[in-house]
This record gives structure tokens, sequence and C-alpha cells, in this order.
């Protein structure tokens, strides 16, 4: 059965799709419990040949690339999509503490199944190169902070310019380092029973 798209009527119409075309905001109705229509959601996913899953519920195709956007995820894209899409499901259906209380080992095998999934998109994200070394960073920055001076030093009022572009970076690779290891801290605390 093909799902048909319609078109809102107003401008305002709480149904309306978020997507966003050369022309503004889409005028169609979004599919129900998404935010966007099937041919918004699919725009990407679809056009790019990335889509392995053939889901014949709007509501899941859409969802699906929704989740499948997320720029965390370099591959396994849809799989990592799916098994939150699954947890959300699954976690919807809940009505009482009873629901909670069986739900329990399903929603944990989801969870770690997308833990997996996950870790295996760093890996092989690693693998293939689109993620740096920390020592590469670093030489990247040296790099970059030897271009500025050559080109800015002999300029007037170089020198001072120099040192607080200089600062600024060294400011925000503390502020990542700071972030990041509040990170780790937060991972290690969920981690221990």
């Amino acid at each position: 059965m093909a799902y048909e798209i319609e078109r809102v009527n107003t401008k305002d119409d709480p149904r309306r799709c978020h997507g966003a075309l050369p022309g503004g905001q889409c005028l169609n109705i979004s599919v129900e419990g998404t935010h966007h229509c099937l041919e918004c959601a699919n725009t990407d996913s679809v056009a790019a040949g990335r889509q392995q899953y053939l889901l014949t519920k709007p509501r899941f195709q859409v969802r699906m690339a929704e989740l499948g956007r997320a720029e965390e995820i370099k591959s396994l894209r849809d799989e990592v999509a799916i098994a939150r899409m699954l947890v959300e499901e699954r976690l919807n259906k809940i009505n009482n503490d009873q629901d909670l209380f069986s739900s329990c080992g399903a929603i944990n095998t989801l969870l770690l199944t997308i833990e997996k999934l996950v870790s295996r998109s760093h890996i092989l994200e690693q693998n293939l190169g689109q993620l740096y070394h920390k020592s590469t960073i670093v030489q990247m920055m040296q790099a970059f902070v030897s271009v500025v001076d050559e080109e800015v030093r002999p300029l007037e009022g170089g020198v001072p310019a120099i040192d607080r572009i200089v600062e600024r970076i060294y400011e925000y690779a503390r502020d990542a380092r700071n972030e990041e290891q509040a990170r780790g801290m937060k991972l290690l605390r969920d981690d221990t029973p």
C-alpha cells in the first residue's frame, strides 16, 4: 500500500513537516509520530543510496531517516537508527511499573546492542582514517600556528595579533579537553553499579 503525501491547508498547521527546502519550510503534512513528511525524511538516505532496509510503515521510514542523520555515526547508521527506534517503541508502550519491570531485560539488551554498534562504528571510523589521533591534531595545530605566525608577523601590529590568536587557540583546546574529561568522568560514573 502506497503512502500518499498530503499538503497542509495553512502555514501554521502543527502537523506541518519540519523539512527545509530551498523555498522555505516544507508544506507537506508530517508522518504521524514524526516531524517530517516521507519525502523530506528520505531525501538524504534514499538519494545517497544509504538506505539498507525496506520499511513499509511510513512512520518507521521517516524515523529511521531522522535517526540516521546523526553525525556521530558514519557507518552502521541504519542499524543504529533501527535499534534506537526499537528502544523508543518499547519505552513508549510502558504504561505502569509492572510493564517497566517486565521490559527491563529487553530494553537492556537493545541498549547493549546500540552500545556495540556505536563502538564498532567508532573503530571503523578510526580504521578508515575518519578520526584523527591526538598527536596528529597537535601537529596540525602547530602547523596552523606556524602559518599564522609567518603570515601575520610582518604586518603592522602582527605580534600582538599572533599572541591573541595563539591564546584563543590554546583556550579552546583547554576547554575542549575539560569537556572531554567531564564526559569521561560521567561515563565512568554511569558504568559503576
